[in-house]
């Protein structure tokens, strides 16, 4: 399968290369539910983001000759009686004809006569007006208690926490997708108003929405007991005889992520038996990506299991020459720089079917400030310079951080300024030297900020502010891209740019969706000589 293979290798530096760049323009996000993903804008934020917002039955349906999906000419509206205004009174006013305020709006369903809807208006004061969103009373008294509610915190999620699973499909979406942007730490503030039992029944249902699932096995994590993780451990696979549904199943990462908050570092010890220890027991390659995932948010998010701990348990991929490009980026961002020597030979014993591991190998050299990293780099660069050169332009898309040389230097120099010196003040001149270099590197970093603020108010992240950026933007690229095609992590490296202006990210971005679709054009495209076997 040569062609098959070369197509692959190519699509995921492809792949890799917008996600760099996609990366390195994106402002920072604020940190919200780590395993969540709304469904869609919440009916706060479709109401925030509207100059009005109306309560209305309808009084006039389009004919149904225009509801046909065969009908000609202009699109079907109806005519709508405004019965409550929930915001922009003052532009809802303008359109009223004698006493009373109708809007004309487009309708594509066929509703009857008194149905009640939310329309969303913009563009004052002519509205413009929505699609009708098609709502009930239970829906309306639950629209007139929001602006009451604080702005965040756990006292507007407990709000929210009454309608999740709701009958009323449409509260319980809202209600979801409140708590998939809510930030974390307002979860945690829920804890002491969380039924833990409820929460695992949710988990346990499999006709429950693996998104959905993934948020109650957040919230789990954060009150519940012993018994709910051995509950836990049950579904994960640590089976006492009973047949698990694989649909109970979904959301995997997140009940791993639940499993270890309950039980703590010795939580992980399961995990790896099941999920990263590979040599004995074929894993699915979608179960140990789920692992990593909740791994990293462990490291990140959760003081419960010490970081080192993490570590051990994502150095265990790197016995396997086809994962290990999972991980070495968190490796690097969380600066473990002991598997140096583990990486070397990881590059210089990649084959045809793991070769997309150098990269991330070398960004991990890149990224480490002690000598010994720089020695390796030399050896590799002597192996593959294309791999090195490779992974020096694709992270100058990363953000155009400066050449790490300049720390390696830096300890080479302390190590060797006084040969005289005992071991001890070596060390500390070492570690000095490493430090300082490490700075010297974060402080190239340009900063990169959102040009509104966030929708919440959890303050963005500033890439200024002192962390191991280099490994930051690895793990981030590394993060997005291996779920499909695992793909490698690309480190910083390149001459320091200048912080875009506002209007020229839309230029950058333009740039980039062009130059993405032309290199996966490219490709795709079979080679002359080269033919499937």
């Amino acid at each position: 399968m040569i062609l098959l293979h070369h197509r692959t290798s190519s699509f995921r530096t492809t792949l890799t290369l917008g996600l760099v760049v996609a990366v390195s323009v994106l402002p920072g996000i604020a940190r919200a539910c780590p395993f969540c993903s709304a469904v869609s804008l919440t009916f706060s934020q479709e109401i925030e983001q509207s100059a009005a917002a109306v309560v209305a039955q309808l009084v006039t349906p389009p004919p149904a000759s225009a509801l046909s999906p065969v009908a000609d000419g202009p699109l079907p509206k109806g005519i709508f009686q405004v019965a409550q205004v929930l915001k922009g009174a003052e532009f809802v006013e303008q359109q009223a004809v004698g006493e009373m305020t109708q809007i004309e709006a487009i309708l594509l369903e066929d509703k009857p006569v008194g149905s009640l809807f939310l329309l969303l208006g913009i563009e004052p004061p002519q509205l413009i007006w929505s699609s009708p969103i098609a709502i009930n009373q239970r829906v309306v008294d639950y629209l007139l208690k929001l602006p009451a509610l604080p702005v965040s915190g756990p006292d507007r999620l407990a709000f929210f926490q009454e309608h999740l699973e709701d009958p009323d499909a449409i509260l319980a979406r809202d209600a979801y997708d409140e708590f998939a942007v809510a930030p974390y730490d307002d979860v945690r503030g829920l804890k002491d108003r969380m039924d833990a039992a409820k929460l695992l029944g949710w988990i346990r249902d499999p006709n429950v929405q693996a998104n959905r699932r993934r948020l109650y096995a957040t919230m789990l994590g954060v009150c519940g007991t012993e018994e709910d993780a051995a509950a836990i451990a049950t579904i994960l696979g640590d089976h006492s005889g009973d047949e698990i549904n694989p649909d109970v199943r979904t959301g995997l990462d997140a009940l791993i992520a639940c499993y270890v908050t309950l039980r703590g570092g010795e939580g992980l010890d399961l995990v790896d038996r099941l999920f990263l220890e590979r040599s004995e027991r074929d894993v699915p390659f979608t179960e140990t990506y789920a692992a990593v995932m909740a791994l990293r948010f462990l490291g990140e998010e959760s003081e419960i299991v010490p970081r080192e701990r993490v570590l051990a348990s994502l150095r265990l991929l790197l016995a396997e020459p086809k994962l290990a490009d999972l991980v070495i980026a968190d490796l690097a961002r969380w600066q473990d720089w002991s598997v140096i020597d583990t990486l070397a030979t990881l590059f210089a014993e990649a084959g045809t079917d793991n070769i997309f591991v150098r990269e991330p190998v070398v960004n991990y050299l890149r990224a480490c400030p002690l000598p010994e990293a720089a020695e390796a780099l030399a050896r590799c660069e002597a192996i593959d310079p294309e791999a090195v050169r490779r992974a020096a332009t694709l992270a100058g898309f990363a953000g155009g951080f400066a050449p790490p040389s300049s720390a390696a230097a830096a300890a080479d120099s302390a190590s060797s300024a006084a040969p005289a010196a005992d071991s001890a003040s070596s060390a500390a001149a070492a570690d000095s030297a490493s430090s300082a270099a490490d700075e010297d590197l974060v402080s190239q970093v340009p900063p990169v900020l959102a040009d509104t603020d966030a929708t919440d108010d959890t303050p963005a992240i500033d890439p200024s502010m002192p962390s191991v950026a280099v490994a930051d933007a690895a793990a981030a690229t590394d993060g997005a891209a291996a779920a499909e095609t695992r793909s490698s992590a690309t480190n910083t490296a390149g001459e320091t740019p200048e912080p875009p202006i506002a209007w020229g990210r839309w230029l950058i971005w333009a740039a980039i969706v062009v130059a993405v679709g032309l290199l996966a054009r490219v490709a795709m495209r079979p080679r002359a000589g080269v033919t499937q076997s």
